[in-house]
């Protein structure tokens, strides 16, 4: 039990609080998180934890390595699936930005649970955590909610409709942090989202760049390492 509400907290599907006060019984909580997880992956929601429901569960956290990449080249690096229901149509928009965040608490499995409730209204298409595996609440055909007002270069545009966005967990406070795995597993990622998407260098940016009014946000922290990535990435 124990097992399968740990798998559910990393996936999003409910909060290590959550885990904390019932650990290790089926309680309301897990058999809430389970029937979620069900309807998700396509299963009957019927909150039973059978071998179809812990096949699913196991497949959606197995991380494999990405295969070798050429000088160069990205390949899209393993992700795990979390879907969020706060999305909706780019309405023909092509992708040309990438917007990078902080989630503002150092706390993964709780950022995610809050970006993929509907009450939220708040999403990203990856979330990144401190451990650099990598989490896909939206597809990248669709609008995730992650910029809100915004410009690009000066210029008011509805930035969500034409960017990526990816939530680092990471507090802001500009003295945690980024971690190496992150920063891997970052390199990897946008490296592969600007080859995909032909991204210019120059619209890869972060929340702080594209928020309108200027100092509205401020993420990535101060002590995001710009330099790392852009060498990462070739640009």
């Amino acid at each position: 039990m124990k097992q399968l509400q740990q798998g559910l907290v990393k996936l999003g599907y409910m909060t290590q609080a959550q885990m904390n006060t019932g650990t290790g019984s089926f309680g309301p909580a897990t058999e809430s998180a389970v029937k979620k997880f069900q309807a998700d992956n396509k299963i009957s929601a019927t909150g039973y934890y059978g071998t179809q429901t812990a096949a699913a569960l196991a497949k959606a956290l197995k991380t494999t390595t990405p295969p070798p990449t050429e000088p160069g080249k990205f390949t899209k690096p393993a992700v795990i699936s979390a879907p969020s229901p706060n999305s909706d149509s780019r309405n023909g928009a092509d992708i040309d930005t990438i917007v990078l965040h902080h989630t503002g608490t150092n706390n993964g499995s709780g950022d995610l649970a809050w970006m993929r409730n509907k009450d939220s209204k708040v999403s990203a298409h990856y979330m990144l955590d401190r451990d650099g595996k990598i989490y896909q609440l939206v597809g990248d055909d669709k609008r995730a909610w992650h910029a809100g007002k915004g410009e690009l270069h000066g210029e008011p545009t509805d930035v969500n409709a034409r960017s990526i966005g990816i939530e680092i967990v990471n507090d802001g406070s500009g003295k945690t942090a980024f971690t190496d795995a992150q920063y891997k597993a970052l390199t990897q990622l946008v490296g592969y989202l600007k080859q995909e998407h032909d991204v210019p260098a120059k619209n890869i940016v972060g929340h702080k760049d594209v928020a309108v009014p200027k100092g509205r946000k401020d993420d990535p922290a101060a002590n995001f390492d710009w330099a790392r990535l852009r060498k990462g990435i070739g640009g």
